[in-house]
């Protein structure tokens, strides 16, 4: 068993329990911290991966990748407030391929597979976490999408198209040689992620999610990709570089949340347009940054 199953069995253990142990309010409060810390630390130090490809250290070359970036985001923010039911699927979407992106670097697998099977199975992985945390969760899931305009999903159509990519998830696993091996690991990663779900908010159940299984492990590749390795001291770099960016990102959330008017007083559809609106310009970065590593 490798490590990084090791580490995701965990986790997985430890969140069942927590899960168990605290209301949901609680669970709702940690979730929030995850997300807002190490949650946006991971999306902090794009530019410094943008200077590290681009190999341009002038302080104008930063300067306009930062005015650029930001502009980047004001646009995901501005898309939101006039197509919010579009930018929602879209950042769903978007999710669903950076998500499965990786997961599947971390599996130490992308190198190995042509690009046509590489997309198939982020879109496979992503698309199946997006589908559990919705079941399981139904109900919050629909409120938010009608915050957003969008048709509330209907429970027994999800569970066909959760059993459909259940299905052809696991015989793609199957039928390539190189992807066979993961099998195992991948049947257990989604039925403790469905354990967990079921009981746990949803904020909680996606925080540990994009922590422990995408936030942590990119912070990890950006690290080694910005610095050449993933040494203590590098990891305490990239953290004290990205302060300035988070604390900007925090304060332009506060403001969001108090100049904007979405029709409701829930907190959630605040922060999931905020995490779409950094999402879209951090997805391209890491794209490239992958690119670049190969």
């Amino acid at each position: 068993m490798t490590k990084i199953i090791k580490f995701r069995i965990i986790i997985f253990i430890v969140s069942i329990l927590i899960s168990y142990l605290l209301s949901d309010n609680y669970q709702n409060m940690l979730g929030f911290v995850l997300i807002l810390s190490i949650g946006i630390i991971h999306g902090a130090n794009d530019l410094l991966i943008i200077k590290k490809y681009s190999k341009k250290d002038t302080l104008r070359g930063t300067m306009s990748y930062f005015l650029y970036y930001l502009s980047f985001v004001l646009l995901g923010f501005i898309f939101f407030y006039l197509f919010p039911s579009v930018a929602l699927l879209t950042f769903v979407l978007v999710s669903i391929y950076h998500f499965g992106e990786q997961h599947w670097e971390a599996n130490k697998l992308s190198n190995q597979i042509n690009p046509v099977k590489r997309f198939f199975l982020f879109i496979f992985h992503g698309s199946l976490f997006f589908i559990i945390i919705f079941i399981n969760n139904i109900e919050i899931v629909n409120t938010v999408l009608i915050s957003f305009n969008i048709t509330p999903l209907i429970f027994s159509y999800l569970k066909i198209v959760l059993y459909a990519l259940a299905f052809l998830y696991i015989l793609n696993l199957f039928y390539f040689r190189e992807t066979r091996k993961h099998l195992f690991a991948e049947i257990l990663f989604f039925s403790l992620l469905f354990l967990l779900t079921i009981n746990s908010t949803l904020i909680f159940g996606f925080a540990i999610y994009f922590i422990f299984f995408h936030s942590l492990l990119s912070i990890k590749d950006q690290v080694k990709f910005i610095y050449n390795n993933n040494k203590p001291e590098n990891i305490k770099k990239y953290i004290l570089s990205a302060m300035p960016y988070f604390i900007l990102a925090i304060v332009f959330l506060i403001l969001f949340y108090l100049l904007t008017d979405l029709g409701t007083t829930d907190i959630l559809p605040i922060i999931f347009t905020f995490l779409a609106a950094i999402t879209f310009p951090h997805v391209l970065v890491i794209e490239k940054m992958y690119g670049n590593m190969k």
